[in-house]
């Protein structure tokens, strides 16, 4: 009895070094990659990560933070999600899919006795990508049902008629850096007294 067990942590032992330099092994044919952001964001650096095939990376998605990424402290309650689409040589090239404002950052701008008007609306570009986009205006007081509506309306028919004239990578810029709600924020004043109106959400479908 006491040989064989004697032979059991031999076994045993063995199976460890094997295991191990596996580990080792595979740890070592791993390499760095850096992930990039798309020209639009200056190619700038979103970080680095270790695998060990290129092709492990494609579809990957990271989060950034566009106050960060823009130097624009006013901007740091956007998030904006890229995802790996592309790797060449030791760097990970991505594209935005999406972008997301804090909310929380939208519960502060809201106020009592006023009102909230959302829409939520999948559009397609005119390269044919599809994007659901939420939409919230502020009013400066209540308004009535018909004015509520009317807005709601012609927050739909704007976006419908702007976004589908652009193509992905323009629309995207746009509904991250806020030109786009700043233009429907002027068109939609003429109903009623708009206090906020912003693109609260972005994501490719």
């Amino acid at each position: 009895m006491p040989a064989m067990v004697e032979e059991t942590a031999k076994e045993t032992g063995k199976k460890k070094v094997i295991q191990k330099r596996t580990t080792l092994d595979k740890w070592k044919r791993k390499k760095w990659f850096k992930i990039v952001a798309p020209a639009e964001f200056n190619k700038t650096e979103l970080g680095e990560t270790i695998v060990e095939k290129p092709k492990n990376l494609l579809g990957r998605t990271i989060r950034m933070n566009l106050g960060d990424l823009s130097g624009q402290k006013t901007k740091r309650h956007i998030t904006v999600t890229f995802k790996v689409n592309n790797v060449e040589g030791q760097q990970a090239a991505t594209e935005v899919v999406g972008h997301e404002i804090n909310p929380s950052f939208m519960i502060r701008m809201t106020r009592r006795r006023t009102s909230k008007m959302e829409v939520v609306q999948t559009i397609e570009t005119s390269d044919k990508k599809k994007i659901r986009i939420k939409t919230i205006a502020l009013s400066v007081k209540k308004l009535a049902a018909k004015q509520e509506t009317a807005i709601r309306n012609l927050i739909r028919q704007e976006m419908e008629n702007h976004c589908t004239k652009k193509n992905y990578d323009q629309l995207m810029q746009e509904l991250v850096f806020g030109s786009l709600a700043a233009k429907l924020f002027k068109t939609v004043k003429a109903i009623a007294p708009v206090r906020r109106l912003e693109i609260v959400k972005s994501q490719i479908e």
